[in-house]
């Protein structure tokens, strides 16, 4: 289009300068001038739209589950409240667990004020995208001036795993009806299991037994005791092919929210397939849920790094269940 412009305003110029040259009129020469004068006039024009243009760019959903429909939200609109002949818009968007990077030159034509686009947006993998619009050029009302503005307008997308069929966790000692070690209860309380001890300075003094204390030379502690309840390790292996991957996170947040469901505290693990670092996240709560998926997604995810360094182990408090992909049986 500008291109077709500027051959069009060359050869309109060619024209009135032949006429100049060759024609005895006036209006050869008014012709020439007024040619000459429309990019100055048409960038003046235009300028305050120009100078005034900004863009917008953010997610119709701000996180969305893998597989649904979700759409990048673009507007263009300027300070000056007046329309635009042309703007060019680059678009850049990264999905930080595939490392995936497309970039879109969008091109409007005839702006009014204010523009709303959408783009499709891939959901079919897990991850957080960040679409990012680093430059838009805007052109004047004739398209043979434009200017290059640099922008920062940045935006992210979660697409979280799919809901699927929680499976279930190994039996502990506990559920086998098998004795664990006894601790103090925190906080104290009620119970039938307790010990007595001797009083130590810092110890509440509502768990005194004043009783025994009063036949005894020191006072004596009524301390609850209770077993504690084995706290769920998920584990897996943040690396792999996505397609295997994305099972394996589909399960590990089915998993996770069925525990939530049931007021469990449980523990998600797992460490980085470059530095090996280990991270860990404690989860109580939806809150906790999506703060540690949120940073297990913008994690890349390699085929091949440092995996998890244990499989599955059980203990009195807590046991690791390691989740791998399903593998296909042979026939």
């Amino acid at each position: 289009m500008t291109a077709r412009m500027r051959i069009l305003y060359l050869a309109v110029l060619a024209a009135f300068f032949w006429m100049f040259l060759y024609v005895d009129s006036w209006l050869a020469a008014y012709g020439l001038i007024l040619v000459l004068a429309m990019p100055a006039l048409s960038l003046i024009v235009s300028l305050p739209a120009m100078l005034g243009c900004r863009v917008r760019v953010e997610g119709c959903r701000g996180q969305c589950c893998r597989g649904e429909e979700n759409q990048w939200r673009i507007t263009v609109y300027n300070t000056a409240r007046l329309p635009l002949p042309r703007v060019k818009v680059r678009l850049t968007m990264h999905q930080t667990l595939t490392g995936a990077t497309l970039t879109k030159t969008m091109r409007y034509h005839r702006l009014p004020a204010t523009l709303k686009d959408r783009l499709p947006m891939d959901t079919s993998h897990c991850g957080i995208w960040e679409a990012g619009v680093r430059w838009v050029q805007v052109y004047d009302a004739m398209g043979l001036i434009s200017i290059r503005r640099r922008v920062t307008v940045t935006a992210q997308t979660a697409v979280l795993p799919r809901s699927v069929e929680p499976e279930t966790l190994p039996q502990t000692a506990q559920s086998q009806g098998q004795a664990t070690a006894l601790r103090p209860r925190r906080g104290g309380g009620m119970g039938e299991e307790y010990e007595l001890r001797a009083y130590q300075p810092g110890d509440p003094v509502r768990m005194i037994h004043w009783k025994l204390s009063s036949k005894s030379e020191e006072l004596i502690l009524r301390e609850v005791l209770e077993r504690p309840e084995a706290v769920p390790v998920l584990t897996f292996d943040h690396l792999g092919p996505l397609d295997a991957l994305d099972e394996v996170l589909d399960r590990l947040w089915s998993l996770s929210n069925a525990l939530l469901e049931q007021q469990k505290a449980h523990e998600i693990q797992w460490v980085h397939p470059e530095s090996g670092q280990q991270f860990r996240f404690l989860l109580r709560g939806q809150g906790d849920l999506h703060r540690c998926f949120g940073a297990l997604l913008s994690q890349p995810a390699p085929l091949e790094g440092h995996r998890f360094p244990t499989g599955l182990r059980q203990a009195a408090d807590r046991y690791e269940y390691h989740l791998e992909p399903v593998r296909e049986e042979e026939p």
